[in-house]
């Protein structure tokens, strides 16, 4: 068998079983259509090339040189046919297909008649070479020009696509020259050029390529289907091969195996090893072919029950993840999801993404746009050719920023999470390890996968909000216990408070009130006619009682105005050094009759003049230097005034009682009096402390004490802002 039969039986096999293979893969894909339509007329084109060949009579190689032509005429039109339908330019090609068909058909109409085929005579090593009849000529300038159109036609398309598409059509477009190169010195000898036709063999060289771009580049998107076809026949045959062995064995020496017993072995021998060795050559070719071998039905139906059982959202987006990531060897994946409050998308999960990276996606309108109204994953590749369809100048400069974007962060698919037709979420993945792209096995996997996991990820989103809103009445609930408790303690409080203010007021207003009705009914009935002096005693007894009923009064008013809120502060800028001289001079009368000291230390450096209510903090000074007074037996009573840094400080430090430490945590409270208050001075009301604290903070300041203990004295501090 010479070297033309070989490649003609080598073309034969090929375009069949490519033809087919493709045209089973997808019947209603135009695409698959029209290429195993040119692979029809490689095939009928090498079937009567190989008859023709090995014909060994004038009639018969004069037939098979006539019906080698039908293929041969129809190649180039089938070829640009298939061209047009995988760059879609199919309307816009119409006319020229239709006009191509039709010309070529009318050329086949004279195939058998010497109109084409004249002849078959020997011509170098051919016995029996076809010669041109009158058609033959404008039939090649026909044939020549549309071989001529495909390299052009592909050459220009190649120019504007990218990615994948683009690496597809450059290996078309060399396999394109190569075939019709080599094939096109089958036309020498027609003209007596004594060349040879050794390019025959480049037809076998472009389903080669045709092949590898299958295999490499997902063309016509059955790499998988083919890489688990071939390992089902590895397995197949290497299985077979040692049941075959055993059963021979047993026919050949009957005797130590029976026959039946060999039979059985040899079945069972293969049903034992097809699923190792089925796993071996998957793993094997895996490695070293690139290929990710996964079950869609099944990752989908483990997915399915998983799903029905999680309910913990992170936990749901971890297994969704994990799932992706493992079947089909991605690099990275991150889940986003929707939060109705606010319509802002946070990461649920991300693997491999930089959590920038993960986020800056969705905040493209057109994204998610386009995710909630095509309803399909969105693949990088394809934003070339929408940016290049794109029918607004706006539109393609929205596609290009994705485009950029997506790129940048190394995505590589967009998948829509949806709920009532509305994107509630979206998984965004990376590229595969292996560097293969996303097959049509895995959009529909991910299409599909996404309907279950968005159904999914929104009862696990409702969950969510059925557990925090259960948490969040809980806490609720706890939190109005505790407001209620606190009430409570409140309202006793009040009611202690209510019932000492009862106690003390009706004391301090019933011993002044006695004593001005019991020295007043002496006055009435003349007891004291006589003696002048006497009665000037009594008098003075009752004015002072008097002015303790006013200053009581006084002090339960400006509590009740504090507590109402119907204090009114009115500030005036003010020397406070004069204001404090003032409340030192009013009270000397007091310290000197109990033989005390009552000294103002005037400051050195000059106080700021700064705004208060000159009568609030009169009463302030009075109050402080005053319980001062009341609760020191013997020594003094010092006030002093200096600037600070972030304010002023009225300082009044005596030689008292002192307070301990009990005392000095209660002791501006309302009725609160120390211990020796009580011992020592009866008459307080406990109120008088209380009201200069809220005076004091009305003008931003704050007011304290401190004291090392019973006996030790203590200091009041005042505290106004500058």
């Amino acid at each position: 068998m010479d070297f033309y039969v070989i490649f003609a039986l080598s073309n034969i096999i090929v375009s069949f079983i490519l033809g087919l293979f493709i045209f089973l893969k997808n019947r209603k894909s135009l695409i698959h259509r029209t290429f195993s339509l040119f692979c029809l007329t490689l095939f009928l084109w090498s079937v009567a090339y190989f008859l023709w060949q090995i014909s060994d009579n004038y009639d018969e190689a004069l037939f098979f040189s006539r019906t080698l032509m039908i293929g041969a005429i129809f190649i180039p039109i089938t070829y640009l046919h298939f061209l047009f339908a995988l760059t879609g330019k199919i309307e816009e090609k119409k006319k020229f297909i239709s006009v191509g068909y039709l010309v070529f058909t009318l050329f086949l109409l004279f195939v058998y008649t010497p109109f084409f085929v004249e002849s078959v005579s020997p011509k170098l090593t051919f016995p029996f070479w076809p010669n041109p009849g009158i058609l033959y000529h404008p039939f090649l300038l026909v044939w020549v020009f549309c071989i001529l159109y495909s390299v052009y036609f592909l050459g220009k398309e190649i120019k504007w696509s990218s990615g994948t598409k683009g690496i597809q059509l450059k290996y078309i477009f060399v396999a394109t020259i190569i075939g019709y190169v080599g094939g096109a010195t089958n036309y020498f000898l027609w003209y007596d050029i004594s060349i040879p036709p050794v390019g025959n063999w480049t037809a076998s060289v472009y389903l080669a390529l045709i092949f590898y771009t299958i295999v490499k580049y997902r063309f016509l998107d059955i790499r998988i289907a083919l890489g688990r076809g071939l390992v089902y026949l590895i397995s197949l045959v290497a299985v077979v091969g040692p049941g075959l062995l055993i059963i021979s064995l047993g026919k050949r020496f009957p005797e130590a195996v029976p026959f039946n017993f060999a039979v059985v072995a040899g079945v069972v021998v293969v049903a034992l090893l097809f699923q190792p060795i089925f796993s071996f050559f998957q793993n094997l070719i895996s490695k070293y072919f690139r290929y990710t071998f996964y079950d869609y039905q099944k990752v989908l139906g483990d997915l399915g029950k998983k799903l029905t059982k999680i309910l913990d959202l992170d936990e749901l987006s971890s297994l969704i993840t994990d799932t992706l990531i493992n079947t089909m060897k991605l690099d990275r994946a991150v889940v986003l999801v929707k939060k109705e409050k606010n319509g802002r998308y946070v990461i649920q999960k991300n693997v491999g993404f930089k959590e920038e990276n993960g986020i800056s996606l969705v905040r493209d309108d057109f994204l998610t746009e386009y995710l909630e109204s095509r309803q399909r994953p969105l693949v990088y590749e394809e934003l070339s050719l929408m940016q290049k369809d794109a029918q607004s100048k706006k539109e393609k400069e929205r596609i290009a920023k994705l485009r950029e974007n997506m790129k940048k962060i190394e995505a590589e698919l967009c998948l829509p999470l949806l709920t009532e037709n509305k994107l509630s979420g979206m998984i965004v993945l990376g590229n595969k390890v292996s560097g293969d792209p996303y097959f049509e096995q895995d959009i529909n996997l991910l299409t599909n996968l996404s309907n279950q996991a968005s159904i999914a990820l929104y009862n696990a989103r409702l969950y969510s909000e059925v557990q925090d809103l259960s948490r969040n009445l809980e806490a609720k609930v706890e939190e109005q216990v505790r407001e209620l408790k606190k009430a409570y303690r409140r309202l006793q409080k009040i009611d202690k408070t209510k019932t000492e203010f009862m106690s003390i007021v009706s004391h301090q207003l019933r011993t002044p009130l006695s004593i001005i009705k019991g020295q007043l009914s002496m006055v009435k009935e003349g007891i004291y006619e006589k003696d002048k002096e006497k009665e000037r005693k009594v008098l003075e007894n009752v004015y002072e009682a008097n002015e303790r009923l006013i200053a009581l009064v006084n002090d339960v008013l400006n509590i009740s105005r504090i507590q109402s809120g119907r204090v009114e502060i009115k500030k005036e800028k003010t020397d406070l050094k004069e204001v404090v001289r003032a409340a030192v001079e009013r009270t000397k009368q007091s310290a000197e009759e109990k033989g005390i000291s009552l000294l103002f230390n005037e400051p050195e450096e000059d106080i700021p003049q700064t705004e208060v209510d000159i009568s609030k903090i009169e009463n302030v000074l009075l109050n402080l230097i005053d319980n001062s007074i009341k609760y020191t037996s013997e020594g003094s009573v010092e006030v002093s005034l200096r600037k600070e840094e972030d304010g002023i400080l009225i300082e009044v430090k005596d030689t008292g009682e002192g307070l301990v430490k009990e005392e000095l945590e209660k002791l501006f409270e309302t009725f609160s009096r120390g211990g020796a208050g009580k011992k020592h001075w009866i008459q307080g009301a406990g109120l008088g402390l209380y009201i200069a604290r809220q005076f004091v903070e009305m003008h931003g300041g704050k007011t304290w004490a401190e004291s090392e203990g019973e006996g030790k004295g203590s200091i009041f501090y005042v505290k106004l802002p500058l």
